[in-house]
């Protein structure tokens, strides 16, 4: 590589008119020497490098091409400083964003972060001039800058951060990165004319009396109150429309008629990018029969930049973040704890890679588990990465424990997930603890919903002990069926370490259940009605095929039959054809079809009311099966 030394003990200053474009040179600028490029960009491509100990003056664009930062030996001295009289761009995407030591923005000067560019300042950032932090029409990442922690940043100019927000016919959780900011963002007047007054917090200290008997999970309430109050109670202004001002760290939700580009904007005193945010968490009990309700706090990301969750310190709050995702209608769950041994770490629930990182002015929930809890979002948790662009499991562990991921999908593509994991380990107890997450449930009202129950309550991760003499271990799931139809479980992951056959028990008909072997077939189809039900699914790990036939399982019943809403289903579990004959009280033949492997679905609505028998054979098998058309 080509390396040039500008020490400049003579002529301390170097200009450039065109431009300077280094195509993989390593410059050095001495501290002593200044590098002036007047009516033109500077370029680094192609593996090129800077040490900058001096100064360089820019008056049009700063671009980075290579794939590493532009400058080396970073440290807080070398400084960039941006002298343009028209708008000057920093054109550097996430993975190629620009490590600056020093960052000036003089006076009349006005330097955009385009959206999905990045940036970080290791030393002083001063704004005398505009700086704007950019957003695109769209989900994508806007411009991710990150401060010196302890520089910060100075000056008497204007910092713009914009973001885009799809509230367009959905709820979005939002916050807001920095102080003095109005509601006015998020309640101004809609396309109709009509104020809009939909922001709110979520008021985690609304006690309710009496106690919620907790039977109706799904709904957040029961006969006796309605836990929507919450939201209510943290109505952020009035119809009204008088603006407040809003907080870093609270979360806030809102909903509008069209979606918002939203503009935060004040000098650079304003935003706090250098301290570490310690959002208040409450915990009041007021359920009495668990803590199901209690310690819900919605808190955000208060910076410019995406947060790691792994970096966030907490006390008597549990692992699991909640985010919400409007454009599937459901939570995202992702869980961290630090038990190496167990490793039970960085797992994500209803997206297809981690949720580790979360996106500047985002807000989401977090459960606290005692009182006094607290949470600290310190400025070492950002990093320069886009929230839309999912990765893998970030180091997946390798797992020493049983673990099944399953997911339940309706006809319309809507999904959701839960997780059982079993570990021979003392620090897993026997109650709902910090290896678990509670089930946070969707109110879209076309996505199905699928946990495990632990101790009566939902969980969406339910981590449990396993004693060595345990031959066989049974969790009951909870289904809810938005709409009477086709639903599919699906296994996403598993692991049988220490069981070595996993079972999905359909006991529908509780005298005769159906155990699928989820070890070899990875999809189970089956209509369900509409509703929550608790008594019918679970899951059932077993030592062995021998263990499990010991308690009583039939494991060749792999055959179902049912009907619903006057269509009959034959369901075929690893069976080949089969015939499907229909008889009625009489012995007569009314109806024939063919069944292959897989769910099968006859009309017969043609046929009157009574009770016919269904036989399904081949060659090698045959089942008989009594049903009653209404």
């Amino acid at each position: 590589m080509k390396k040039f030394l500008l020490a400049f003990l003579v002529l301390p200053i170097i200009g450039w008119t065109q431009g300077l474009y280094n195509n993989g040179a390593d410059i050095v600028v001495a501290s002593s020497g200044n590098i002036v490029i007047s009516s033109g960009n500077f370029t680094n491509a192609n593996g090129g490098l800077v040490d900058l100990d001096g100064k360089i003056y820019v008056d049009g664009n700063f671009t980075n091409n290579a794939t590493n930062h532009v400058f080396t030996n970073v440290g807080t001295d070398g400084e960039v400083i941006f002298n343009g009289s028209g708008t000057q761009t920093i054109n550097a995407t996430i993975a190629k964003y620009v490590d600056f030591e020093k960052v000036t923005v003089n006076n009349g000067a006005s330097v955009v972060l385009p959206a999905g560019d990045g940036m970080t300042v290791n030393g002083t950032f001063t704004v005398n001039g505009t700086f704007t932090s950019e957003t695109p029409n769209n989900e994508d990442i806007g411009g991710s800058l990150i401060a010196s922690p302890t520089e910060g940043v100075a000056g008497s100019g204007t910092v713009k951060i914009k973001r885009f927000f799809k509230v367009n016919g959905r709820w979005q959780y939002v916050g807001v990165p920095m102080t003095n900011q109005a509601s006015s963002i998020f309640t101004e007047n809609t396309t109709s004319g009509n104020f809009n007054p939909n922001l709110y917090t979520y008021d985690e200290t609304y006690d309710a009396n009496p106690d919620p008997s907790n039977t109706d999970y799904s709904n957040f309430q029961d006969a006796t109150l309605n836990y929507n109050q919450a939201w209510w109670n943290g109505q952020v202004q009035s119809s009204a429309g008088s603006p407040v001002n809003l907080t870093p760290a609270v979360g806030y939700i809102t909903y509008n008629e069209n979606d918002i580009t939203a503009t935060f904007s004040g000098g650079p005193d304003k935003l706090n990018d250098s301290a570490a945010y310690h959002p208040k968490l409450t915990f009041t009990a007021n359920d009495a029969n668990s803590d199901y309700y209690d310690g819900w706090n919605l808190v955000s990301n208060p910076y410019q930049s995406a947060i790691d969750w792994n970096s966030i310190t907490r006390s008597k709050v549990s692992n699991t973040v909640y985010l919400w995702d409007g454009d599937n209608g459901n939570y995202v769950y992702y869980f961290s704890g630090n038990d190496d041994h167990l490793h039970f770490n960085n797992q994500t629930l209803n997206q297809s890679g981690s949720a580790r990182y979360i996106a500047p002015m985002q807000s989401f929930f977090v459960k606290a588990t005692a009182a006094n809890p607290t949470i600290t979002i310190p400025a070492s948790a950002r990093v320069h990465y886009s929230s839309t662009m999912y990765k893998n499991e970030d180091n997946p562990p390798v797992r020493d424990y049983d673990y099944l991921k399953l997911q339940i999908e309706n006809e319309n593509n809507h999904i959701d997930q839960t997780v059982v994991r079993m570990a021979e380990d003392e620090s897993i107890s026997e109650g709902i603890d910090s290896y678990d997450a509670y089930k946070a449930y969707a109110v879209y009202t076309d996505v199905p919903q699928v946990y495990s129950i632990a101790y009566g309550i939902p969980v969406a991760i339910n981590s449990l002990p396993v004693s060595n003499d345990e031959e066989i271990k049974t969790i009951p799931l909870g289904v809810v069926a938005k709409a009477d139809g086709i639903y599919t479980f699906s296994v996403v992951d598993f692991n049988n370490a220490d069981f070595d056959k996993i079972y999905l028990k359909d006991a529908k008909n509780p005298s005769n259940p159906v155990y699928i072997d989820l070890t070899l077939t990875s999809e189970y189809q089956v209509f369900i009605p509409q509703g929550e039900t608790r008594d019918r699914f679970s899951l059932v790990f077993a030592k062995s095929a021998t263990d499990i036939e010991n308690h009583g399982v039939d494991q060749n019943n792999n055959t179902i039959v049912y009907t619903a809403n006057r269509i009959l289903y034959v369901n075929m579990i690893n069976r080949d054809n089969a015939n499907v004959l229909v008889y009625n009280a009489l012995g007569q033949n009314v109806g024939t079809f063919k069944a292959s492997e897989g769910l099968n679905e006859y009309d017969i609505n043609y046929l009157p009311t009574g009770q016919y028998i269904v036989k399904v054979a081949n060659s090698n098998y045959t089942k008989v099966q009594k049903i009653v058309l209404q």
